[in-house]
């Protein structure tokens, strides 16, 4: 009895086990007998088959069950090169999570193994929810076909799409149409007047919505196949989800390969081996291949301008939608950049689909206007540049100093020619360049005669050559071998923090936080933080802050609604109203 204990006691946990827990308790407690009884049956099954087979005999090797190991690969012939490594494993990219925050600056969540499988179960979660969510028809025919004459989307009809749901398939919209089918069926309200449009505008919706399917995975597919990749048939059941993270992948390659901002060669090119080696971000993209479609062609650009992408947007969660409004208006103006501040037709559109992105805009107009007005600051004096000085200064400075000392030791020591008079006429060192015989017609005590005499007099001819020739530049110096980077002149680093090279002066709450930049961003060629690096998402978060303290008490506070967190439940979209009144 022992024995049948313990495997009733199995049956029961794996039957509670195999049954979903969104199942009504209801619906669980009528299907979980049916289930144990046939997993028990299934046990005793087992048990009764290992009983029957003979035992082994005595000294006999027993085998035991070995972990199942990758076949070994035999190595490649001798004149052929090694195959290549195998791809890399999709894992996400660590990082480290703030408090209050739910995603940072250019955080890479669409290569986030992790965050795309909870976007998937939250949207089949949202799906079975939905389940329940029908209202009585005379409410629906009102809803569907409303009385101010407004065409109501396919996807509002059938309830489906939606930040609330997060996507949809061709399984979820059959199962839509079958529930509002039945409740709206004119034969079932002939009290109705509308019933019979309201049906008509909800074959039409579900039609719609199909079509919509097959465009989003058509999109997809190009999307992932101008990165090297391919869409598997899990990204393709509900495309929204993966339409909108490969989306928001493109633009981020895109920015990363052009570069933002005045970035040097070194770090341009720095920039691309790094985005080369980023196969687990960016599939096996080649970048010039990328470059070329993206610039060169129209397709990619006008695929963010189409339904499609609108409609994988606004199934998005709200903090990947304003990552996408930023990235959108970053690769507008690193291509305005790039060509001269101009950009392509299409740009136009892509503001139509996406009006947010004019808010965005002007938000950071604002932010940018507060950075670098410094009215009602005291002026600061511009600092005077050192005057150059001339080589002929120079030279002039040398000569007269060296003339000083030459007569201020021929006075100390007396020596001189001997007046009349018995004063001594004092030698300023200048007679003897026209008389060359100076230093033998007169003999001055250290000085001696002979080859002395004579080294003092090329001494003091090369001396005077040296110092009284201006036009002479002197040797001219060797061309290195290999271009050097120039080097940056030496600056105050608090007037590079405080002044633009344009010439503008940042104020005093910009001048606090370019600091604090300057402090925790490493500077220089040789040194990089990453995107996800603890200490600079901890920065990005206290200056957010800060920008939402002060546009909270001025007119952009209505654009901060694009970055706050949505927390959305039942009593959001009105649900509970609806479920407590039946």
């Amino acid at each position: 009895m022992g024995d049948d204990d313990d495997l009733e006691k199995q049956a029961q946990e794996m039957a509670e086990k195999a049954l979903p827990s969104s199942l009504p308790e209801a619906a669980r407690r009528a299907k979980i007998p049916a289930i144990k009884q046939k997993i028990l049956e299934r046990l005793k099954a087992q048990k009764v088959e290992n009983a029957s087979k003979p035992a082994p005999k005595a000294g006999a090797l027993v085998p035991t069950s070995v972990p199942a190991q990758a076949p070994v690969q035999p190595p490649p012939p001798a004149g052929q090169p090694p195959a290549p490594p195998p791809p890399p494993s999709d894992v996400g990219v660590g990082v480290v999570r703030l408090s209050g925050v739910e995603i940072c600056g250019d955080e890479p969540w669409f290569a986030d193994a992790a965050i795309r499988k909870r976007l998937r179960e939250s949207v089949a979660d949202a799906h079975k929810e939905q389940k329940i969510l029908v209202g009585p028809p005379a409410d629906e025919v009102v809803r569907i076909c409303p009385e101010d004459g407004r065409v109501l989307g396919a996807g509002a009809v059938l309830r489906l799409g939606g930040a609330h749901l997060g996507g949809y398939g061709e399984s979820d919209i059959a199962y839509a149409y079958r529930q509002l089918s039945r409740a709206l069926h004119p034969d079932k309200n002939p009290d109705l007047d509308k019933a019979q449009a309201a049906f008509h505008r909800l074959s039409e919706a579900s039609e719609e919505l199909r079509q919509g399917l097959q465009e989003q995975r058509n999109a997809l597919k190009l999307i992932v196949g101008v990165m090297g990749g391919t869409a598997t048939e899990m990204m393709l059941e509900r495309p929204q989800e993966a339409l909108f993270a490969e989306a928001c992948r493109l633009l981020c390659a895109v920015c990363g390969i052009v570069t933002e901002g005045e970035v040097s060669h070194v770090a341009q090119a720095r920039a691309q081996i790094k985005f080369q080696r980023s196969s687990r971000m960016f599939y096996s993209c080649h970048m010039q291949t990328l470059m070329s479609e993206w610039f060169e062609k129209t397709h990619l650009l006008d695929l963010y301008a189409s339904v499609p992408i609108r409609t994988a947007y606004d199934c998005a969660p709200k903090c990947f939608r304003a990552q996408f409004l930023c990235l959108l208006n970053r690769a507008a103006m690193a291509e305005a950049k790039r060509f001269n501040d101009c950009v392509r037709g299409s740009w136009p559109k892509i503001m139509q689909t996406f009006p947010e992105m004019g808010l965005w805009r002007e938000l950071r107009q604002a932010i940018h206007t507060r950075v670098w007005d410094t009215t009602g600051e005291p002026l600061v004096a511009a600092p005077q540049e050192p005057v150059e000085e001339t080589k002929r200064s120079k030279s002039r400075k040398r000569s007269r100093s060296r003339s000083r000392s030459r007569r201020r030791r021929d006075r100390d020591r007396g020596r001189g020619n001997k007046r009349e008079d018995g004063t001594y006429e004092l030698d300023d060192g200048r007679r003897h360049r026209e008389d060359t015989n100076w230093y033998e017609k007169n003999p001055i005590g250290s000085r001696g005669r002979g080859p002395m005499a004579e080294r003092e007099r090329k001494r003091d001819l090369a001396w005077d050559s040296r110092w009284t020739t201006s036009e002479d530049d002197g040797p001219k110096p060797q061309k290195a071998t290999e271009e050097q980077p120039p080097e940056e002149v030496g600056r105050d680093p608090r007037e590079v923090i405080s002044a633009h090279p344009s010439g503008y002066r940042a104020c005093k709450w910009a001048r606090k936080w370019r600091s604090a930049m300057a402090a925790i961003l490493p500077s220089g060629f040789d040194a990089a933080v990453p995107l996800t690096d603890t200490e600079v998402r901890k920065l990005g978060l206290l200056l957010w802050k800060d920008i939402v303290s002060w546009a909270e008490h001025t007119e952009i506070n209505r654009y901060l609604g694009l970055f706050r967190a949505d927390h959305q439940n039942s009593k959001t979209f009105g649900w509970d109203g609806k479920e407590s009144g039946r």
